[in-house]
């Protein structure tokens, strides 16, 4: 079960009250996913730094032209 679905979880609590806890939880999963993202982020901007390191014989043996790979290493962080 990733994190995005257990705060969905607690979200659709059976009580409708609003307690502290709950309301704690879903602070911690929100704040979960979003480091979450960041991480993933972080690891998709090395990939590409990594793909613009690549010689024309790698490039080739992936399909990839150096033009393509210096656009795709050239997006930024949110991208």
């Amino acid at each position: 079960m990733s994190t995005l679905s257990s705060v969905r979880e607690i979200a659709r609590a059976e009580a409708v009250s609003f307690t502290f806890g709950r309301a704690l939880a879903l602070v911690a999963g929100s704040v979960a996913v979003g480091v979450e993202a960041l991480v993933n982020r972080a690891e998709v901007r090395k990939s590409r730094r990594q793909l613009a390191e690549l010689d024309e014989r790698l490039l080739r043996d992936i399909g990839l032209d150096r033009g393509t790979a210096r656009y795709e290493a050239s997006k930024g962080f949110w991208a």
